[in-house]
């Protein structure tokens, strides 16, 4: 049976408006009940603690468009925020920190896509073993204590040009290059294709696997500029930061609408993501709501994002 075309538009803006509409009334409903809700600063707040995530998500998205998955990320954060901290309070330079830190997340993503590519590992086993690489080469480089971050690299996070916090003008630069990325070039062409289907996507000229190779490695890259944000904020690096950090990321994605399924997904979408994801911590944190209680609550709003998409495809098909 085949959908009517107006059936077919209420789908594409259930998909594309439904993770706005819930942000909307996620807000109103703990204003009620949280006045200093709306407040500039609090807006702020949430703004700066969400950066890491949904800057990160922005390479997730591609590579879940893709049809991909990348398990590594919390991990990627870990080791280049700790080769970071590493070169820059050795050599005294932030400028070499900040290059070590770009580096070796672009290489780690390099890597991933690679494994994907060249060996034809699933995503998920290739990105999973990278995760405990990159963990267990933190501890290393490390020596398994926190490194101190130095001054010059803590300003990625403290420093406020045009009155903000650089974080939030990051995270929107980001989203901006992204969207055109997607939207007007040929590498945002060619995610589209390969994660719809990489079969056509090859016999139409499209070479898969260097899209995947460089979806892949924006990914890692952005998990390192995640990494300069968390450890500015925290004036020290730590070989287990960014534990359960992937999960984050990928919720972000998911609920913002993009399938796991490959070939569908936009970075408005991503960005409203995150922050149903930042709004419902800050939520709960105002309610002084108990910290287990509010994984339950972030779980339960995964499962149901992820069970919508589901549902979406199955009407699709009929």
């Amino acid at each position: 049976m085949s959908l009517n075309p107006n059936f077919k538009r209420f789908q594409t803006a259930i998909r594309e408006f439904g993770a706005l509409a819930f942000l909307l009334i996620l807000c109103l409903v703990i204003s009620l009940r949280s006045p200093e809700f709306f407040s500039w600063d609090n807006l702020r707040d949430v703004l700066v603690q969400i950066s890491p995530t949904a800057i990160c998500a922005v390479g997730m998205t591609f590579v879940i468009i893709t049809a991909g998955i990348d398990l590594s990320v919390g991990s990627v954060l870990a080791l280049s925020g700790s080769c970071g901290a590493v070169v820059g309070l050795a050599s005294g330079s932030a400028v070499l920190g900040t290059l070590a830190t770009l580096a070796v997340g672009a290489l780690c993503g390099a890597v991933n896509g690679f494994l994907i590519t060249a060996f034809r590992l699933p995503p998920f086993i290739a990105t999973l073993g990278l995760m405990s690489v990159a963990r267990g080469l933190a501890f290393v480089v490390t020596d398994s204590s926190p490194v101190e971050v130095s001054e010059g690299m803590r300003l990625v996070a403290r420093a406020k040009p045009l009155g903000q916090p650089f974080p939030i003008l990051l995270l929107l630069a980001f989203y901006l290059v992204g969207w055109l990325t997607l939207r007007y070039s040929g590498l945002g062409v060619h995610t589209y294709a390969v994660g719809g289907n990489e079969t056509a996507a090859r016999l139409s000229g499209i070479r898969a696997d260097r899209t995947k190779l460089a979806v892949y490695t924006l990914c890692g890259s952005l998990s390192a500029v995640s990494a300069l944000i968390v450890a500015g904020r925290l004036a020290w690096m730590q070989p287990q930061e960014g534990e359960a950090f992937e999960l984050d990321v990928i919720a972000a994605v998911v609920i913002g609408g993009t399938s796991l399924y490959g070939g569908h997904g936009s970075l408005f979408g991503t960005l409203i993501g995150a922050l149903i994801m930042g709004v419902v911590r800050n939520g709960l944190n105002l309610m002084a709501m108990e910290y287990n209680a509010q994984k339950i609550i972030i779980g339960a709003i995964v499962i149901f994002a992820v069970s919508a998409d589901v549902l979406v495809r199955r009407f699709v098909r009929r």
